[in-house]
């Protein structure tokens, strides 16, 4: 039986093992809502909303309707706090869209591919895939404060995996990958080689394989509290505040207070 990854699940097990547990072995509810997260999804929303317009139609004054259709006021403070960052996301896209001709039609946008190796089932859902000489480019928004840096672009094995989805599934060559900061309209590329792909489907089989030993293993144990330790401990960090376990982590309530829903957005909590 294949196990069933994404790049979220992987980024789950690399940051925090026993968030991995409550998130897909226990399948703890959260019910929580962050700030940064309604604002990213409304910016994602925007950006493919606009190349789903027809190429005449896409005109900065339709930004901020694109971005009312895909917003939510979930986490925000207030109402005047959530308006405000609706408009910044309104004048980033803008901003990152005026680099980008209207006429420009991506080969497609959030498409959903999935590949399978002899152990595990890659799924993802890819932002943007652009086609330049004869390849395929993978395209992911970021929305976060901070710009990635070159290194966490070539060592992401999101991307890689993206990359190899499209090799896989669609029969292209996809070596090209790159990370779109749109606050700050940097574009972050690198440009993989068929070894350092292979090196990173290698890396992801071993983790599948890690995953599948510790959730069988919890299986045999019957779950115990001291298995669960063993298994899936706790990697306290600066982070431990926006966990959405926080309520049901003892480590992470030791590491950091519980952040306020705002809090990642970088204003003043108070």
């Amino acid at each position: 039986m294949w196990l069933k990854l994404s790049p979220t699940k992987v980024g789950s097990w690399q940051g925090c093992r026993r968030k991995f547990y409550l998130s897909y072995v226990a399948k703890e509810p959260t019910g929580n809502a962050w700030a940064h997260l309604s604002y990213g999804n409304a910016v994602h929303a925007a950006l493919r909303s606009w190349f789903d317009l027809p190429a005449e139609d896409r005109d900065s004054d339709a930004i901020p309707g694109l971005v009312d259709r895909g917003w939510n006021d979930a986490g925000f403070k207030d109402a005047e706090q959530a308006a405000r960052w609706r408009a910044r996301a309104a004048v980033i896209i803008r901003e990152y869209l005026d680099g980008i001709d209207p006429r420009f039609e991506p080969m497609s946008t959030e498409r959903s591919l999935a590949f399978k190796t002899e152990t595990f089932i890659m799924e993802g859902r890819i932002d943007r895939l652009d086609e330049s000489d004869h390849e395929v480019a993978v395209v992911d928004y970021k929305t976060g404060r901070h710009a990635p840096s070159a290194d966490e672009v070539r060592g992401s094995a999101a991307l890689a995996m993206y990359a190899l989805m499209v090799q896989r599934c669609l029969g292209r060559p996809a070596f090209d990958v790159s990370l779109h900061h749109v606050p700050s309209g940097e574009r972050i590329s690198w440009r993989h080689s068929p070894e350092s792909l292979l090196r990173h489907e290698r890396r992801i089989g071993q983790i599948a394989a890690d995953i599948s030993l510790a959730q069988d293993t919890w299986e045999a144990a019957d779950g115990s509290p001291e298995v669960i330790d063993e298994l899936f401990p706790a990697t306290p960090g600066p982070l431990c505040g926006f966990c959405d376990f926080w309520d049901l982590c003892a480590v992470g309530q030791a590491t950091a207070q519980r952040k306020e829903p705002w809090a990642g957005l970088g204003e003043d909590e108070a």
